[in-house]
């Protein structure tokens, strides 16, 4: 039963193919930090963070986002890894995007990631939760679970976390299927060609239920005060993960986040194949002006819906 509940194991049900979960197609109709069900279609609300006085950061969210950009871009160096500085990151029409400030010829280096750079048990391990998570791992707690719960602490230590700059980029709420009330739901179940979503809807809150329980019964009774978290935390960490997170092909271990894998956007047919391992050069001669894009596999509309994106059957899924 234990490897059933794994998220993995969900994947497979649903068809995902290559070694990825769910892949970022989240609505990026927003700012980090922003929630998509409370912005005006079409368009992005001011950037948290900006001062009362500072009515530029306020108008352009691209002022705070560009801020962020910048000190990830450059956390991301000092570990290692390689960023082109031809990569900008901005909202454009209302959408948030990696978009090339200049022309980038076929075979330059996009980005390289450092090995080190993975939030996952691993570095659950060596953080300053480490003891809990060995805990944890002695427990045989799930590990989806054990690197939710790694987001979820790093995100609580704000700039204390090793993982800020990459965590400031992350989506600070989420309006997807996992949010639609039970009526939605059986609306949802009775609208022509969307069984496979209603199914995806149920499994992934039978999922998340599973380990929210685990959590209130297994470890908030002797967990620190660090280590208190709300369900909307955990519910943070769960989106996060399966949004944003990779596994291997096998389905088995290897849980992790790496940052920038999962900022750009996702475009059937890209030239760019999404990875998370080694480097990924320019498939393509890129312009300036033009938006980097990786196909993160063939995904089908149950999983599309997940995310909010309308599918020609159902369309009415996104509130």
């Amino acid at each position: 039963m234990a490897v059933g509940l794994r998220l993995a194991l969900l994947l497979a049900v649903v068809g995902i193919a290559a070694g990825q979960f769910f892949v970022n197609l989240g609505d990026k109709t927003k700012t980090p930090g922003s929630d998509v069900g409370s912005a005006t279609q079409g368009q992005v609300p001011a950037a948290q963070g900006a001062g009362d006085g500072d009515v530029a950061a306020q108008a352009d969210p691209n002022v705070k986002l560009q801020e962020d950009w910048q000190a990830f871009v450059k956390w991301f160096r000092s570990n290692g890894g390689i960023i082109s500085s031809k990569l900008n990151i901005k909202v454009r029409n209302g959408r948030q995007g990696v978009y090339f400030k200049e022309r980038m010829r076929r075979g330059e280096t996009i980005v390289s990631f450092p090995r080190n750079l993975r939030l996952d048990e691993k570095t659950a391990m060596k953080g300053k939760a480490g003891h809990i998570f060995q805990r944890l791992k002695q427990e045989k707690t799930y590990p989806d679970l054990m690197v939710i719960l790694h987001i979820v602490h790093e995100r609580s230590l704000g700039k204390d976390s090793f993982w800020f700059p990459y965590i400031k980029l992350l989506r600070a709420n989420y309006n997807n299927i996992m949010f639609l009330t039970e009526p939605q739901m059986k609306t949802l179940l009775r609208r022509p060609g969307c069984e496979n979503t209603y199914n995806l809807g149920v499994m992934m809150r039978r999922t998340f239920n599973n380990f929210y329980n685990w959590y209130k019964e297994k470890i908030e009774p002797w967990a620190p005060p660090e280590f208190q978290f709300t369900r909307d935390d955990i519910m943070w960490g769960f989106n996060t993960l399966v949004t944003c997170g990779w596994g291997n092909q096998s389905g088995d271990g290897d849980k992790m986040m790496v940052p920038f894998s999962d900022i750009p956007n996702h475009r059937r047919e890209s030239a760019q194949k999404a990875s998370n391992r080694g480097f990924i050069s320019a498939a393509k001669e890129y312009q300036a002006g033009e938006e980097l894009t990786f196909d993160y596999g063939l995904l089908n509309d149950a999983v599309l819906a997940y995310f909010g994106q309308p599918t020609p059957d159902c369309r009415g899924l996104k509130r």
